[in-house]
């Protein structure tokens, strides 16, 4: 054989040997360290450490006691007051952020608005006005509209009304029934020339009179008798149908016209 050829296997045995010898120390090395660790290296522990068992509950911070509340009872005599707790309902906040101004009908010759400005806006408002912002007042004006397309300068008529004390809301009296209102907002000046703040919704004030909506047509006192009653005193005693006749009268007497009335009376003397 040829001797580079046993040379090379010759090297390759010794590599693995070196190998194994390798890790087999590492092998003895760590068990040498665990059985020395567990065995002979108890004495290198320092004495300030813990002893086992030992939680040092003693200097934990402890809690004060909470003596239970005694309970008062009530002297003879005396009257025993329940507590009710009643949860806190936050206040309502005075405004919402918001830039506008609402009418409502309060009946057909009365109306209702109220709005929220924002500081933003008016100070605005008053700079755009420059000089004339001198002497100028919150007013609103009201505009009829009733039956067109309003696009603010083609309403029927207008008038102002000026608010005053700081008011939020005002009630204004229209004196028309059956006629369409909105409404707005704004800077009247001292030269007449008024900056809209905020224009509202438009609203109808009902018809003065009598509704023509008629409504469904309620069966009177003597119908419902006849229809619960008469068939009844065919086929019973007279007797009976004289004192149910009679029980009825008396209902009648009374004034008693609702239907769900005089049904519940009918109930009960059946």
């Amino acid at each position: 054989m040829d001797k580079g050829i046993i040379k090379e296997i010759f090297l390759l045995i010794l590599e693995i040997i070196k190998a194994l010898c390798e890790i087999l120390w590492k092998k003895i090395k760590n068990v040498t360290d665990l059985v020395w660790s567990r065995f002979f290296a108890l004495s290198d522990v320092s004495s300030e450490e813990q002893e086992w068992g030992v939680t040092g509950e003693d200097t934990w911070p402890t809690v004060p006691e909470v003596q239970p509340a005694k309970r008062e009872e009530p002297q003879p005599g005396s009257e025993r007051k329940e507590i009710i707790y009643v949860p806190e309902i936050p206040e309502l906040p005075d405004d919402y952020g918001d830039n506008r101004i609402v009418l409502m009908v309060r009946d057909t010759e009365w109306l209702f608005a109220y709005w929220e400005i924002q500081k933003g806006v008016m100070d605005s408002a008053l700079n755009t006005l420059g000089d004339m912002a001198h002497g100028a007042k919150i007013a609103v004006r009201i505009y009829d509209v009733t039956d067109i397309i309003f696009d603010g300068s083609n309403a029927h008529k207008r008038y102002d009304i000026e608010v005053t004390g700081g008011a939020r809301n005002w009630y204004i009296h229209v004196g028309e029934p059956d006629r369409s209102f909105c409404v707005d907002i704004g800077l009247l000046t001292s030269q007449g020339s008024f900056l809209t703040l905020a224009r509202s919704n438009t609203v109808r004030t009902p018809q003065a009179g009598v509704s023509e909506v008629i409504d469904e047509k309620w069966m009177g006192i003597e119908e419902i008798y006849e229809k619960i009653y008469a068939p009844m005193g065919r086929g019973i005693s007279e007797s009976v149908f004289e004192r149910a006749h009679k029980s009825w009268r008396e209902i009648q007497k009374e004034g008693v016209s609702s239907p769900g009335s005089s049904g519940g009376s009918t109930a009960s003397e059946g």
